[in-house]
């Protein structure tokens, strides 16, 4: 029955040496036997003890109450236990030679040590040591033998090994000793008495030659400043410094800072002098300003930082970077853009029939039948235009149409774009909405009184 308790109580299976657990059991029974099970304090504690998850508690054994279980003699040991946490990484969709040979180097290399490495962080501060208590670190589990799915989302486990007087986790450091960084997307730990802690990630985690500091995702407990936990506040401070920057050294891809600097890479003074541009932002005029870069200067001016031509890419936060899924969406929707403008006006010029707008069924022709491109002759002239192949693909899957995405006013109402108040709502989001004007004088109403004050001056 006791062991039964402890394991309630502790919220997954003890590790117990054979000399221990029989001291253990029999500080229990007689703690039990004497009624210092803390049923009052228990409840008192009740909110204190318990984490959150989604506004419910999920635990209704206080961990004080295996703090409050003492010894023979008085001695206080606190028990280990194991914890278990799970990993969601997200993969690429699309993987080219270069990316599936440095995955397989890691599968292989995660097999002789070089794995990646996670610890817990509690929110309370060791007395002895006045530092956070932490965990042993622990070693991701599978990696190499999940390192050829093919699925979207790959889910890794990691044991936790902590003591009953650790306290609840408010943090976890992550080191990627891999050659390649990956996108953590979750971690949630399981095996604690208060439930449940949910770690959102949502980030890329570098690897360790190129950033040897550890990353540190916090939980989804929300706390003021004044209110934060001892064992977060030095963490909470790291990471923002590191996230703000020193302010010095050019920025690599891979970073994540993200501090600003004023607009001085507009022109181009080494080119020649009709190239060079003013500065914009400042002291005294912050705005506008742009994510700080580090380039080194031009030869001309030192003032002026040197620009990024193309096809070199610009820094842009690592973590702020258009993900796989977001940049082929992207790229589709310019792609589309390009052919909207592009066939109408070869249309216009190759096409025999010009016909001019003849009413409002040719604009829902548009989203409903598409414009036509096989315009008899027409076709010869199509094949011989030094178009991409892309368009060719397009038009012959669509075969012979293209249609237009209809606009989301239209997709419930079709004839909303006809109301009023649709035509004020469109008014106010326009170019330019401060030519809008507040009515000064009703005409209606003023038309009314000179024709009474006419026909009274008439009698």
């Amino acid at each position: 029955m006791a062991a039964v308790l402890t394991k309630e109580i502790l919220g997954c299976s003890s590790i117990f040496d054979q000399q221990r657990s029989s001291s253990f059991l029999s500080a229990f029974s007689a703690s039990a036997s004497s009624k210092v099970l803390l049923v009052p304090n228990l409840q008192r504690r009740w909110s204190k003890s318990s984490c959150s998850t989604g506004g419910r508690v999920v635990a209704a054994i206080s961990e004080d109450l295996v703090k409050a279980m003492p010894g023979s003699g008085g001695d206080q040991r606190p028990v280990k236990f194991k914890v278990r946490g799970v990993l969601t990484v997200r993969k690429n969709i699309k993987e080219d030679f270069k990316e599936t040979l440095v995955n397989q180097l890691d599968a292989f290399t995660d097999k002789i040590g070089r794995n990646v490495v996670l610890q817990l962080v509690s929110t309370e501060v060791d007395p002895k040591t006045k530092a956070p208590k932490r965990s042993n670190e622990a070693v991701l589990k599978d990696w190499s033998k999940k390192s050829n799915v093919k699925a979207e989302r790959v889910h890794y486990t990691v044991d936790f090994s902590v003591d009953s007087s650790f306290g609840i986790p408010g943090a976890i450091t992550v080191t990627n000793k891999h050659q390649k960084e990956f996108f953590l997307e979750t971690i949630t730990v399981e095996g604690f008495a208060c439930g449940p802690l949910h770690f959102p990630c949502n980030s890329w985690v570098q690897s360790k030659k190129d950033h040897p500091a550890k990353r540190i995702f916090f939980s989804n407990e929300p706390y003021l400043p004044h209110e934060t936990p001892a064992g977060l506040k030095a963490l909470r401070e790291k990471e923002l410094k590191e996230l703000r920057g020193d302010g010095k050294g050019e920025r690599k891809l891979s970073d994540r800072i993200y501090d600003f600097d004023v607009y001085n890479d507009l022109g181009n003074p080494d080119k020649g002098v009709d190239l060079s541009r003013p500065h914009l932002g400042g002291e005294k005029i912050p705005y506008p300003r742009r994510c700080r870069t580090g380039r080194l200067p031009m030869d001309t001016d030192m003032h002026a930082e040197s620009r990024v031509e193309k096809p070199l890419p610009m820094y842009v936060p690592r973590d702020e970077q258009f993900e796989e899924s977001k940049q082929n969406t992207f790229s589709t929707g310019r792609l589309k853009a390009v052919l909207h403008n592009l066939i109408p006006s070869l249309k216009a010029s190759f096409s025999a029939d010009n016909r001019e707008f003849n009413g409002f069924s040719d604009i829902d022709s548009l989203y409903s039948e598409g414009l036509l491109l096989k315009l008899g002759f027409q076709d010869e002239i199509w094949k011989k235009l030094p178009l991409p192949k892309v368009v060719s693909r397009i038009q012959e899957s669509s075969q012979g149409i293209l249609k237009y995405d209809i606009p989301k006013i239209l997709t419930k109402d079709k004839f909303a774009w006809l109301r009023d108040d649709e035509f004020a709502r469109q008014a106010l989001a326009g170019v330019n909405p401060v030519s809008i004007e507040r009515l000064q004088v009703f005409h209606l109403l003023a038309n009314l009184i000179l024709k009474s004050t006419v026909h009274r001056s008439l009698l």
